[in-house]
């Protein structure tokens, strides 16, 4: 559970009371299903480690490519995004003197990034910073609720009043998708399941950490859209924590979100790091030397000051969400899972996709197929151009890249 859930309540906007409250739970179990079908395909074949690994065993070396390159793609692009979101966060703590131009905050979001980025391994995050992580965003869904809930006392304000049962009047399918594509932003975490399949003492056990973890996403996700888009409608900000007026509450939020951030991305970047260390240092990759850590650290640095300036040149917080939950998500929440999991239970069952259907069920392959041959290329291509030109559209109303 991250930073998704703080562009939910914009995109509600879009969607309207009845799309959002229908979509919360079904992507909440779309991301179950899928975290499912990582697990069936891990327990039948124990070496993969990856999405490369699975598109190497089970398609060919080609496709093996492919997938990793994809998955590249969106942890770097990932990055891109929390720098942003650091940015903004930073505002929320404070934003007069050296800290009121964005440019200088970007800046010093780099420079907070650089030593938790230094981190190696998932079991050294897990066990000192996922729960602390896991504590800051909730109580700052907590602060931001309760703020929420206070402003109709004090305001006046009159719940759901400047709100749209359905779809917002004028909404085109690209918009509709792209908004859609935050809530796959929202619960994506499939394109390390593996990895982190890999380093379980019991793989099997998979299953309940993750349907466990998305009944709570899909709860308190549910929860702060009601209370956001109740309470400002359609003026919620696309960056929920700017709905809170400057004060204590607001301060608090902007360091938890900081440190909730930084948590984040180190667990977003670290297997690209990984995989740039093996290609570029291959003796020193997983070494503890001076020397290993040396080139490291030169490799974090260098992409943080890629995303660094990538981050300014497309520094649109929801925008940034929903085409990277488009591009990228829409393949890596519905395409991958359910072409390896169809696959691989056709290695099981012998070779023919009649026993494979019959072997699985209709319910598993029904949902595996909408997942593969509908949502998939749905999404990656209209929600991909929704997300496109809703940039193009903000560039039209923001300064130039790179100025205060």
């Amino acid at each position: 559970m991250g930073m998704g859930v703080l562009g939910l309540p914009f995109a509600a906007v879009t969607l309207g009371w009845t799309t959002s409250m229908i979509c919360m739970p079904l992507f909440a179990f779309f991301a179950a299903y899928s975290g499912f079908q990582l697990k069936t395909v891990k327990i039948s074949n124990p070496k993969i480690s990856s999405y490369g690994d699975a598109g190497r065993e089970l398609i060919g070396p080609r496709f093996g490519t492919f997938a990793k390159a994809c998955m590249l793609l969106n942890w770097g692009s990932l990055a891109i995004y929390y720098m942003v979101a650091t940015a903004d966060g930073i505002k929320n703590i404070y934003d007069q003197g050296f800290l009121s131009c964005n440019l200088n905050r970007m800046i010093v979001a780099a420079l907070i990034l650089v030593i938790p980025a230094q981190s190696r391994d998932f079991h050294t995050i897990s066990k000192y910073l996922s729960l602390p992580s896991a504590l800051a965003i909730i109580i700052t869904l907590l602060i931001i609720i309760v703020t929420l809930v206070e402003s109709l006392k004090e305001d006046d304000i009159v719940f759901a009043e400047s709100t749209t049962v359905g779809i917002a009047p004028g909404t085109n399918v690209f918009g509709f998708l792209q908004s859609l594509s935050s809530l796959i932003f929202a619960f994506q975490g499939q394109s390390i399941f593996m990895e982190l399949m890999t380093e379980m003492k019991n793989p099997k056990e998979f299953s309940k950490s993750c349907n466990f973890a998305y009944i709570i996403m899909g709860i308190v996700y549910t929860v702060i859209v009601v209370v956001a888009y109740g309470v400002s409608g359609d003026n919620v900000a696309d960056f929920l924590p700017d709905e809170v007026s400057p004060g204590v509450a607001k301060t608090t939020i902007g360091v938890l979100v900081v440190f909730h951030i930084i948590v984040a991305y180190v667990i977003a970047i670290q297997p690209f790091h990984c995989w740039v260390h093996s290609i570029i240092f291959p003796k020193t990759f997983n070494s503890s030397s001076v020397k290993g850590q040396v080139h490291w650290f030169f490799i974090t640095v260098v992409y943080i000051i890629f995303a660094f300036v990538i981050a300014n040149l497309i520094p649109f917080f929801s925008d940034l969400q929903g085409l990277i939950g488009s591009a990228l998500g829409a393949p890596i929440v519905f395409g991958f899972p359910s072409l390896y999991y169809l696959l691989a239970s056709k290695k099981e069952a012998g070779g023919s996709w009649k026993e494979t259907f019959s072997s699985i069920g209709v319910l598993n392959s029904s949902i595996s197929l909408i997942f593969l041959c509908v949502l998939t290329p749905m999404f990656l291509i209209l929600g991909t151009w929704g997300g496109i030109v809703s940039i193009i559209d903000d560039y039209a109303d923001s300064g130039r890249p790179f100025q205060c």
